[in-house]
């Protein structure tokens, strides 16, 4: 009666343990997933700055040369 007890307590206790481990390897995947989307947003988000500034850069210098050439006009036209 004593080794049907011990048998079946190991065979509960196998159940939870499987139960545990299966919990915490599920929690880690989840875990790893999320930090995995996470990182990935944030280098993307990074990317689109950094070529929102190129983009901004670029601008600001045809800005500058249609500027010039404005200039250049109205001197060309003044002295005329």
């Amino acid at each position: 009666m004593l080794s049907i007890y011990i048998l079946f307590f190991t065979k509960e206790t196998m159940k939870i343990l499987k139960l545990i481990l299966t919990t915490i390897f599920l929690c880690l995947f989840l875990q790893a997933c999320s930090s995995k989307s996470q990182t990935d947003m944030i280098d993307s988000n990074t990317k689109d700055i950094s070529e929102l500034l190129k983009t901004l850069i670029q601008k600001e210098k045809e800005i500058n040369e249609l500027n010039k050439k404005l200039e250049e006009c109205q001197k060309n036209k003044i002295s005329q």
